[in-house]
């Protein structure tokens, strides 16, 4: 990554497609941040801001700003209001659902995880003690997030690598083409079935996990009616949890592991006191999140920098940006995990903040602590790096670490 800042009349277009520009989005970033802080992109029909303080008011302004056309650009043409997917729902629909769903994943449920979440992580890294080198991403951090789901949800030992490989398989994306493959869709099929499978046991026979409790939670709504959450509602979380869940878990943890051999003075830090790795995923989540940006559309006109965004225009809330603006934090650049950081956007914020953070964060300090503990010096070859590449996700396919 490039620290050097484009010129202000540098002829920028910002295309979230592009492979060039998600190698390395940063310089770009810091030229619309700096140069068009509500900025346009004709050909492909939205607007963009990247400032700390504009993501902000536009991540808790659910009146001006709606989330029902969905969060990624291409699935943004029309509302989507009957998708289930709670990341998809404005308020009230939104605040219905949510409360229901948090009445089962609750912090109690997540931390009672921790010592299964030590398990998990352990099993994998034993199988690697005698390596020389390995893919940290296929090893590890690919498997690691799915397994800790399974394990909260019940989902039998058996059948969590299939699971795991059909929720890879929903996000898979050919060049140039950002719309699903048919063998995304076909996951979707399988792994949809598989709940609705996983949901009617649940319901003849409860269980003691959390997909029993989603089928048992019940709330008032406004009207002081008791609501539950419907077998659409159950299954269209569980999609949530094993793709949102699984792939920032995974791209959050390959992107730490990468900063933290680019920087092997903060790689130390860590190595000589464990805890700071809790301040090291907040530092991986403000400098490089896996999530780049949070689409909405403007339900109203909206004047911003001089500019007028029109109603029923597009937006991106690029959050990827936002965490390296210097109005917001000193040498915004430079990876330090030991940063003390009141507030950074790689979760979202508002009432859109990601319902699984808590668990997500949990995971990736263990993993990073598993990990140092065992190699505490590695090194990544010149070829041991492949990037995946996605309009939204950002983070590493591959990443080759040589331990010995």
């Amino acid at each position: 990554m490039t620290d050097t800042p484009l010129p202000a009349d540098a002829a920028v277009s910002y295309d979230p497609y592009s492979y060039e520009i998600d190698e390395d989005p940063f310089p770009v970033y810091r030229w619309m941040r700096d140069h068009a802080p509500a900025y346009h992109n004709e050909r492909l029909d939205f607007w963009a801001v990247t400032r700390f303080a504009d993501n902000l008011a536009f991540l808790t302004d659910s009146a001006r700003l709606t989330s029902t056309f969905s969060t990624s650009l291409e699935f943004m043409d029309s509302p989507k209001p009957d998708s289930g997917l709670m990341i998809w729902m404005d308020p009230p629909r939104h605040n219905r659902y949510r409360g229901l769903v948090s009445k089962a994943f609750t912090p109690r449920a997540i931390r009672e995880l921790e010592p299964a979440i030590h398990r998990i992580a352990i099993g994998h890294l034993d199988k690697l003690r005698d390596s020389s080198s390995f893919d940290v991403v296929e090893a590890f951090t690919a498997r690691l997030p799915m397994d800790v789901i399974s394990e909260l949800l019940g989902i039998p030992a058996e059948q969590r690598r299939w699971v795991q490989l059909r929720s890879n398989a929903m996000l898979h994306r050919e060049p140039g083409n950002p719309m699903p493959t048919q063998e995304a869709m076909d996951a979707v099929k399988e792994l949809m079935a598989y709940y609705d499978e996983l949901i009617r046991e649940r319901r003849a026979r409860p269980q003691d996990d959390m997909l029993t409790r989603l089928t048992q939670v019940e709330v008032a709504d406004e009207s002081g009616e008791t609501a539950r959450l419907s077998d659409e509602d159950i299954r269209q979380f569980l999609s949530l949890l094993g793709t949102a869940g699984n792939e920032t878990v995974t791209k959050l943890l390959a992107t730490a592991f990468h900063e933290l051999w680019r920087n092997p003075d903060e790689r130390r830090a860590i190595v000589e006191n464990p805890d700071v790795a809790t301040t090291a995923v907040e530092e991986t989540l403000r400098f490089d999140p896996p999530s780049q940006y949070q689409g909405r559309v403007a339900n109203v006109e909206i004047e911003l920098h001089g500019k007028r965004i029109p109603a029923g225009a597009k937006v991106l809330c690029i959050n990827g940006a936002s965490g390296r603006d210097e109005r917001k934090y000193p040498e915004p650049d430079r990876f330090d995990v030991r940063r003390e950081i009141d507030l950074h956007l790689g979760f979202g914020y508002g009432r859109h903040i990601c319902i699984g953070a808590y668990l997500a964060r949990m995971e990736s300090r263990i993993a990073i602590q598993e990990v140092l503990a065992r190699w505490p010096e590695y090194e990544i070859p010149a070829d041991g790096l492949t990037r995946m590449h996605s309009s939204n996700v950002r983070g590493f396919a591959s990443v080759i670490l040589e331990v010995a």
